[in-house]
């Protein structure tokens, strides 16, 4: 996809480090796709345009010839021809050989364009008139048709009513100078490229956010949950902007990934990780979470942002326990073909963080920041020393913990917090709602 001249949306735009920037910027990058697409419209009509004009020269000249029909001699006809030719060729060998997309050209350059394939119709037929003294408006009503259908594939549904408006009333030009101009039934031909033009607008404007709806639900579901994108494509851009919320953050991490990697070659360590990321990374959007990043071997997700939901601590947990059972598949595949099993670790914390888009309008992401983050890692990283696979903190365990059953591992140190944060060992979910928690049932 194209991308906008940053330094010319600068220059334009004041603020580029905002997110209404950002958002701005967005849309200005939609709106160079559409001119992108366009120009591809444009190259297809010229080719579609240069082929009507060698089928009109075909009928009227060569086949007439040879039934030996009178071929109109007129110089007017044959200027007016020449000239179409020469428009026909250039405008085709611009498009194809130097135009490049830009939305401003988009925009204006089907103008002239139209006018000129209506004009050329109406001098034809009016000369036809002129010489023969009748008005074909099968021919017309053929060419107007094909000059419409050429506006659907233009940047804007604006395109398709100056179309319709130019073919319509060409019509009734033609009507009126051959003096037999019908109310009944001018009516009724005008009604018919309306008609057409209408079904052309709408496919124009149905194609166009079709096309861009798909772009933007392709990138938000690369770190979104299905369900979410549904949601915050609904709600619009707002949807992203900063929030300051209570979330679920579970960090991951490869235990003694370091040492495992210097054993392979690169192209190894990247498959044995897009592998494994692609197997958790699914296992957190089924559970409707947001895979924020990966840091290196680690992964940070999180549950509760863009999307507000009550229960992002019972289902970061869920998503946990999965993650447990899908590397015990994994490892018994990788035994199974004669590679060392991966261990993990996995702590989870809720608490309350600030999470929008940050970077510049080159670079940006949507994520999450706070001291709870920094609190999920270092739970993380504290699995090695408890000797379990995945930590809980007391904040999430109070949150969803009485449908799962776990261990009071006890308080421990946090590395730079000056308070001890009490943590579970996650074991399982409950044989059923209302279980206990576990300090509960050992009677601390």
């Amino acid at each position: 996809m194209a991308i906008v001249s940053i330094d010319r949306w600068r220059k334009r735009k004041p603020g580029t480090g905002t997110t209404v920037a950002r958002f701005e910027l967005a849309r200005a990058n939609q709106a160079q796709v559409l001119a992108e697409g366009a120009l591809k419209g444009e190259r297809a009509v010229a080719l579609v345009r240069l082929l009507l004009f060698l089928l009109m020269g075909l009928s009227q000249g060569g086949i007439r010839e040879l039934r030996g029909e009178h071929v109109l001699q007129d110089g007017v006809r044959r200027g007016t021809i020449l000239g179409y030719l020469v428009f026909v060729l250039v405008t085709t060998a611009i498009l194809w050989l130097r135009e490049k997309p830009d939305v401003h050209r988009s925009r204006w350059m089907p103008i002239p364009t139209t006018i000129i394939d209506v004009a050329f119709l109406v001098t034809m037929g009016w000369r036809t008139y002129v010489l023969e003294g009748r008005f074909t408006e099968g021919m017309y009503a053929a060419g107007a048709a094909a000059v419409l259908s050429f506006s659907v594939v233009r940047y804007s549904v604006l395109h398709v009513v100056f179309s319709t408006v130019l073919t319509a009333g060409g019509y009734v030009f033609l009507s009126w100078l051959r003096g037999s101009f019908s109310w009944m039934q001018s009516c009724f031909v005008v009604g018919c490229f309306l008609s057409l033009g209408m079904m052309l607008g709408w496919t124009n404007h149905a194609v166009r956010f079709m096309f861009l709806n798909l772009r933007q639900r392709e990138n938000l579901s690369r770190f979104l949950p299905r369900q979410v994108v549904n949601r915050v494509m609904e709600s619009g851009e707002t949807a992203l902007l900063p929030v300051q919320r209570e979330v679920t953050i579970l960090f991951s991490d490869i235990r003694g990934f370091t040492s495992l990697s210097e054993t392979l070659p690169p192209q190894q360590v990247l498959a044995l990780l897009d592998d494994y990321f692609g197997h958790m990374t699914q296992i957190v959007m089924a559970r409707e979470g947001m895979v924020n990043k990966f840091l290196g071997d680690g992964m940070l997700a999180c549950w509760g942002v863009p999307d507000h939901s009550e229960d992002h601590a019972e289902q970061a947990m869920r998503a946990a326990l999965d993650m447990r059972t899908k590397l015990v598949e994994l490892n018994a595949w990788r035994e199974k073909h004669g590679q060392p099993p991966l261990r993990i670790g996995i702590g989870l914390h809720t608490g309350v963080v600030a999470a929008g888009m940050l970077g510049g309008t080159q670079q940006h992401e949507y994520t999450i920041i706070g001291d709870a983050v920094n609190v999920a890692s270092r739970i993380e990283g504290l699995t090695k020393a408890v000797g379990v696979d995945i930590l809980v903190s007391a904040s999430t365990w109070k949150r969803a913990g009485a449908g799962f059953q776990g261990e009071l591992v006890g308080e421990e140190e946090v590395k730079g917090r000056k308070e001890s944060v009490v943590l579970y060992s996650l074991k399982g979910r409950a044989p059923g709602a209302g279980t206990v928690f576990p300090e509960e049932r050992t009677g601390s």
